[in-house]
């Protein structure tokens, strides 16, 4: 068993009381979305912890969670539930009105932890713990959230505590919000760099060994930890942004022709004079993309708007910069603008887009080091591709084939989907060679194969949107007869 010098959560939340609400904040987004994975993997396995509170999480030496004490974790049988167990005031409403724990009862007791961390406070407390559960019986909360738990995060933890415990959001679904996206790849880069720090702690013992270059190895690796820091602050600093901005709301109607312009001429400075001055053009980009994220992150569609922008040349900006610039320095922030463009958009929207000839930048992209931003161009691309694909028959194949083939990015979506870099990036890129090969045959035969048998595999999947994921691209992929054939091998059928 690992022992955990951290202590537990209740050790961290006494702590807390004592920081800023900035610190605060930025304390509490990583426990609560390792708490939430590790709900995730046991409702998975159809285990409810049942016993989930501050004294049972405990914290390593890097401040990672550990979610512990299952002497009365149990098993779940379907449509059925389990008895009541654990502490009271860690107990939901049905837990003392039904005797009766399910997996939304976890879901709202990490709610409760997590408000007790931003504030100290358990929401529910009364004078005595009896009051407590009355308060709870009621979902009764003492005292309204503060001001400064807004936007996304509020939204998540007021569905959490639902009183009626099937309209809480389940472990998946709270994982699939942006707000957790965001603290993933915080956790993934996290481990990154701790990996890096420990390879640069090997490098310092062996150059103490070598006496003779111990003088020029000091002033490289000083001169190379310096770039570094600054690449990792700077990073640092576009993840808590990119956190914060989501929870605000900006109207994007409030913004003028002339300001969008300005955007895109700041998009499109070029990057040259000191490292400091280099540095200080790519900040002022990054801060430009967050202002054009926030300004469409209301999602409603404003084609209207998406179409000025678009007129005032930010799309060009954005794919000139994709097209021009080092791999290692387009961020998550970069993509993630011209995604916004692509999605909850109108099929008018991605042709306007295609007129910007997109597709050599955005596969160019599938390069990057980075998940998260490989992950954004794949989405990209299969938006602009699927609102090409709602303007064109059926029985006819995708216009934009040839755009794609010519640079490379049909043989680029395959490798991205061997590599398995993510779900997400898999499914995505199957998606994207359904679409483009809608009504002609996949001639490789590897790919066609491949495919197929991961769209069929998907179809048996419980979630009905992976389901309809699966579903059209066979549909349109059967189109094609000798597609057809491959797919409907051993009695397969396509359902309507």
């Amino acid at each position: 068993m690992e022992f955990c010098v951290g202590g537990n959560l209740r050790v961290l939340i006494q702590a807390l009381k004592k920081m800023s609400i900035k610190d605060r904040k930025m304390k509490c987004y990583m426990p609560f979305y390792q708490m939430l994975s590790s709900l995730a993997h046991l409702h998975s396995l159809g285990i409810v912890h049942r016993d989930l509170k501050p004294e049972n999480v405990f914290l390593d030496e890097n401040g990672n969670t550990k979610t512990a004490d299952f002497g009365l974790a149990s098993t779940m049988i379907s449509k059925s539930y389990l008895k009541s167990a654990g502490t009271a005031v860690y107990a939901p409403s049905e837990a003392h009105m039904q005797n009766k724990m399910i997996f939304a009862s976890d879901i709202w007791v990490l709610a409760v932890i997590i408000i007790e961390m931003l504030t100290g406070v358990h929401p529910y407390a009364g004078r005595t713990q009896l009051e407590t559960i009355e308060n709870i019986k009621k979902g009764k909360m003492v005292v309204p959230l503060p001001d400064y738990i807004n936007g996304e995060l509020k939204e998540m933890l007021m569905n959490m505590l639902y009183l009626d415990a099937d309209k809480r959001p389940t472990a998946k679904e709270l994982l699939d919000t942006q707000l957790m996206f965001f603290q993933d790849q915080i956790d993934k880069y996290k481990e990154i760099t701790d990996q890096q720090s420990k390879k640069i702690n090997e490098l310092e013992a062996k150059v103490n060994t070598l006496e003779i270059q111990l003088r020029i190895e000091r002033q490289d690796k000083e001169k190379e930890n310096k770039k570094q820091s600054e690449i990792i602050k700077l990073k640092d600093d576009e993840m808590w942004n990119l956190l914060n901005i989501l929870d605000d709301k900006q109207d994007c109607t409030q913004i003028t022709s002339q300001q969008w312009i300005e955007m895109k001429n700041e998009l499109e400075k070029e990057e040259r004079g000191t490292d400091s001055q280099i540095e200080e053009i790519r900040k002022k980009k990054i801060d430009v993309c967050q202002e054009i994220i926030l300004a469409f992150s209301d999602g409603q569609e404003h084609n209207e708007i998406k179409k000025q922008t678009i007129e005032a040349g930010v799309i060009d900006a954005l794919l000139h910069l994709f097209n021009s610039q080092p791999l290692e320095s387009i961020t998550l922030s970069h993509i993630w603008t011209f995604f916004v463009f692509t999605y909850n958009t109108s099929n008018e929207i991605c042709l306007l887009i295609t007129e910007k000839k997109p597709y050599p930048a955005l596969f160019r992209l599938l390069d990057h080091k980075t998940i998260s931003v490989v992950s954004r161009a794949t989405s990209a691309i299969l938006n602009i591709l699927i609102g090409v694909t709602n303007l064109t028959p059926v029985n006819q194949p995708h216009p934009h084939f040839q755009s794609v083939e010519s640079c490379g990015g049909i043989d680029k979506l395959y490798s991205l989907f061997k590599k398995n870099l993510s779900p997400g990036t898999k499914t995505c890129s199957a998606r994207c060679i359904g679409n483009l090969f809608k009504a002609k045959e996949i001639t490789n035969i590897d790919m066609r194969k491949d495919i197929f048998a991961y769209l069929k595999t998907a179809l048996s999947s419980s979630e009905s949107w992976i389901k309809d994921d699966a579903k059209w691209p066979l549909k349109m992929l059967a189109e094609n007869s000798v597609n057809r054939l491959e797919i409907e091998k051993d009695g397969f059928k396509i359902p309507e």
